[in-house]
């Protein structure tokens, strides 16, 4: 892949006095610049070099010691290279800067010179790659005067000479490099010595072990697992049919099982959780969390307190990152909630854009799920589009369903509380929700703590129950009512 990109970079040098040299991070950019500088004796410009240069200057003012900083460069070099050209972009091209696009202004005029002195000047970027192609074209700069040379993202063959160089004699198998290939598609350089890493130290070749590492130790998320609890899809009772279709039409697409080989399986793009509160939206979201591990994202209520520029930044980061990691899955928790703040029309452009870009090839397999209370608080664009394809309903758990979670929750508890039938809170709990349920246990034991406390002899547990029963039945009816005094009073 870097000999190819090179190539193509001697010959855009050959037609350009400006060239974007665009790769993921990792993906060798450094190594073809060292090269080229090496063969044509040029010079690299970092973003450090232009803070030290500018020290001191008014920190709305980068742009004119930017484009002295080239100039002078260019002076003294036939080519000059200007890395990690995108952490000034999102500096100088934003529109939070007071002087915006002052540096392409200055360097058109520098480009009209050096081009009729046979100078040539290479700029290299990380995050304008194919995977966020609308970011180059917001540069008319480059679009307009500038080629560009994109290094391909690797390959299983490009794996497969990674990690044989890494691991010599101890090369995985093809078969085995292509397993890995189809499970994590966009690895860097660096990760797969990352990988041949712990390989090595864990003494273990099979795909599985392997698989588990990208997953656990390698992939980033945006969340940190052992801070969620831990729960298994199979542990959701009551949510039979949604484990069942999450389990057809998002995990097993998104499996790199050879079984599924000719299939050309793809995961639906949108899936909407939706429900009451209470009803375990989020528990499938822990679940899944645990179920993906490092090719899980997580969208929720709290970056909407965030200021807009960082609470877009988030957003794009994520689905950035889920691009990368595919096949993984992006959890927009509490959806409505969001589509009803300040961000919603942006939001809900943004989001529209992303799912259309979900079916090319580029995005790989990302599936996004988004979880609501009322579906009617969605965009309306984004639920007749057809964007989401699956909807799934979370309902209260029936009595069966109470008794298992009840059992669930008492499992570990004290001795005494293993005499109790649960089937006695089951029944007189109708109308509960798993989050009703979880507090009915929490209270209960919080109950016979305070007699234990007390000095007391606890009371029966089917006294326990009864009367945390009551409670949460009094609490729920003080809701109802304080929610129909609000609403009439709005009225």
């Amino acid at each position: 892949m870097q000999q190819t990109a090179y190539a193509e970079l001697k010959r855009a040098l050959g037609d350009s006095a400006l060239v974007l040299l665009e790769g993921s991070a990792g993906s060798g950019k450094t190594t073809l610049i060292k090269r080229l500088i090496g063969e044509v004796r040029g010079t690299r410009l970092t973003p450090r070099d232009l803070f030290s240069v500018s020290t001191g200057a008014a920190h709305a003012a980068l742009d004119g010691p930017l484009v002295r900083l080239i100039e002078d460069a260019l002076a003294r070099h036939d080519l000059v290279v200007f890395e990690d050209f995108d952490t000034l972009h999102t500096i100088l091209d934003g529109p939070a800067y007071v002087r915006y696009r002052f540096w392409a202004a200055g360097m058109h005029a520098l480009l009209d010179r050096i081009r009729h002195e046979g100078k040539r000047l290479v700029f290299t970027a990380s995050d304008f790659s194919a995977s966020s192609a609308p970011e180059f074209d917001k540069i008319p700069l480059l679009t307009e005067r500038g080629a560009r040379v994109a290094i391909a993202e690797p390959d299983a063959d490009e794996y497969g000479f990674h990690l044989q160089r890494a691991l010599g004699a101890e090369a995985l198998a093809s078969e085995d490099i292509q397993r890995i290939y189809e499970h994590s598609p966009k690895l860097n350089p660096w990760q797969l010595q990352m990988l041949a890493g712990v390989i090595r130290t864990g003494g273990r070749r099979d795909v599985a072990f392997i698989k588990e590492a990208l997953d656990k130790r390698i992939a980033q998320t945006n969340l940190r697992l052992r801070e969620v609890e831990k729960i298994e899809l199979e542990d959701l009772k009551g949510f039979e049919h949604i484990v069942a279709e999450l389990t057809t039409h998002v995990i097993n697409p998104l499996k790199a099982d050879p079984r599924f080989a000719g299939l050309a399986l793809r995961p639906k793009r949108g899936v909407l959780l939706y429900g009451p509160p209470g009803t375990g939206k989020t528990s499938v979201g822990r679940a899944l969390a645990h179920r993906m591990k490092g090719k899980f994202f997580l969208i929720d209520g709290t970056v909407a307190a965030d200021p807009a520029s960082t609470f877009y930044s988030l957003v794009q980061w994520n689905f950035r990152q889920a691009k990368r990691a595919a096949p993984s899955v992006v959890f927009i928790d509490d959806a409505d909630v969001l589509f009803q703040s300040d961000r919603a029309t942006g939001l809900s452009r943004y989001l529209l854009t992303m799912l259309d870009g979900l079916e090319s090839e580029s995005a790989g397999k990302v599936a996004v799920i988004l979880t609501a209370m009322n579906p009617n608080h969605l965009p309306p664009a984004l639920l007749r589009s057809g964007r989401v394809e699956l909807w799934l309903e979370t309902s209260l758990p029936d009595e069966d369903a109470r008794a298992e979670m009840l059992g669930k929750y008492l499992k570990d508890a004290p001795a005494a509380f293993g005499t109790y039938d649960v089937t006695h809170a089951a029944a007189l709990s109708e109308g509960f929700n798993a989050a009703d349920i979880r507090r009915l246990v929490m209270d209960v034991k919080a109950l016979y703590a305070r007699d234990i406390l007390a000095d007391r002899d606890p009371r029966s547990l089917g006294s326990y129950f009864d009367s945390a029963i009551c409670d949460i039945r009094e609490a729920r009816e003080l809701l109802q009512q304080a929610m129909h005094t609000k609403l009439a009073a709005g009225m």
